[in-house]
């Protein structure tokens, strides 16, 4: 149990208001979260909380590290999101990361893990834009071969190039800008080319380190910047590919990332086939591992809720192996049609599958499918303007909607928390 949480007196890094919301929190029940979002008549908001029909202990430490954050505006706290295509265009998660970095005004440590999607010829997240030079292809864990080689993106993109280029920058008009001043290239451990960081202001300096074993390099700047500038050369004629695993922006500064890592189309089996996804997923140090696999599951016409929950099992498992600290949450699927034409009766059976899973491994359940309303639900969403007519996935309302839940769900929990510690 963590001891109470205490303010420092004169810590500019906080805000009364934030600290007073927080203690608000601590003293009203459940029904009363004042960070609960709005919702709507179709919407059961009674199921938006965090479910654990087990041991929910592994909680402590990541509530430990936001007690430090909010409340001596120390430290940082790291969150995973990985999903399909409800993660990938990274609307949900966008929402949740702003809703947290709101929710500790003055600290904020940076937007974390990226991916150039539309290297791979998908559809990148809106709020950044990645502009390369030079012919790429990509691999997606879907893909039942050769992708074994695959890490916690679930992607990768290659070039054989000469040389090319990779330069990410960011759209500030809804969400806030990101700076970052150290960067992490994710490749193949047999990647030999070289990969450089540039920035048009010469007097920039940039730190790089290259750790071939452990398949990335590293720069580090002398300053915060909001753009990134990367080449890639082909430094030996052997040499005859570059594979890029995904981008880690990252800062010094205390407060929340919110790393976003889905794949268009992707279940539990593809993410298993992703052989260094623990290796990988460890250099985020996630407190918090939110998993909203399901939905591609659901929709296969030989799916079987056995072989699913053997499945999720693994993937806790690994997450573990990864960081065998980290609070680890699953989300049930969003409601669902199969083919337009009828509900898809297996989001039940996923849940119950994740309850099961929450009672034997210690992990939490947010159940999506009953805070959408359950049953044909999702065409209420669409009647409001929240999906789209395939009714399967929502629209960017309707995915800030399940953020900000979700953002309520476990603000709620950490209420609790703080209620029982400060006792």
């Amino acid at each position: 149990m963590s001891s109470q949480p205490t303010i420092k007196r004169g810590n500019d890094m906080r805000s009364t208001f934030a600290i007073a919301a927080l203690f608000t929190v601590s003293a009203l029940p459940a029904q009363e979260n004042p960070f609960a979002a709005r919702t709507r008549p179709f919407m059961n908001p009674a199921a938006s909380r965090i479910i654990f029909k087990g041991d929910s202990s592994a909680w402590e430490a990541y509530h430990g590290k936001l007690d430090r954050l909010f409340f001596d505006g120390t430290g940082q706290v790291s969150i995973v999101h990985v999903g399909g295509s409800h993660v990938q265009a990274d609307m949900w998660s966008m929402e949740l990361r702003h809703r947290f970095q709101s929710a500790a005004p003055g600290v904020r440590a940076g937007r974390g893990f990226i991916f150039p999607f539309n290297l791979a010829k998908s559809n990148n997240p809106w709020w950044y834009v990645p502009e390369a030079t030079g012919r790429w292809t990509g691999l997606r864990n879907v893909v039942r071969t050769d992708s074994s080689a695959l890490g916690m993106a679930g992607i990768s993109v290659t070039t054989r190039d000469t040389a090319a280029t990779l330069k990410v920058s960011f759209r500030g008009d809804i969400y806030p800008g990101y700076t970052f001043d150290r960067v992490r290239v994710l490749h193949q451990m047999d990647s030999s080319y070289e990969v450089s960081a540039w920035d048009p202001d010469p007097d920039v300096r940039i730190e790089r380190r290259v750790d071939a074993a452990g398949g990335f390099t590293e720069f580090i700047y002398d300053r915060h910047l909001d753009t990134l500038r990367l080449r890639i050369a082909r430094t030996d004629t052997n040499q005859r590919k570059f594979t890029l695993g995904g981008i880690i922006l990252g800062s010094g500064d205390p407060g929340f990332f919110l790393h976003s890592l889905g794949v268009n189309g992707s279940s539990t089996t593809s993410w298993l086939r992703c052989q260094r996804f623990s290796e990988e997923l460890a250099m985020l140090g996630p407190d918090l591992v939110i998993l909203s696999i399901g939905i591609n599951d659901a929709h296969d016409p030989d799916f079987s809720a056995a072989r699913y929950e053997a499945n999720y099992l693994e993937l806790i498992r690994r997450v573990r192996t990864a960081s065998p600290g980290a609070a680890i949450l699953l989300t049930t699927n969003t409601d669902s049609y199969m083919k337009r034409r009828y509900v898809n009766k297996n989001a039940e059976a996923v849940r119950d599958a994740m309850l099961r899973l929450s009672a034997s491994e210690g992990v939490g359940v947010w159940d999506t499918y009953g805070v959408m309303g359950g049953h044909g639900s999702i065409r209420a969403w669409e009647k409001a303007g929240l999906a789209k007519r395939d009714r399967v996935h929502l629209n960017r309302e309707g995915y800030s909607l399940l953020g900000d839940l979700l953002f309520g769900a476990l603000m709620e929990k950490y209420g609790e928390h703080i209620r029982i510690s400060s006792k």
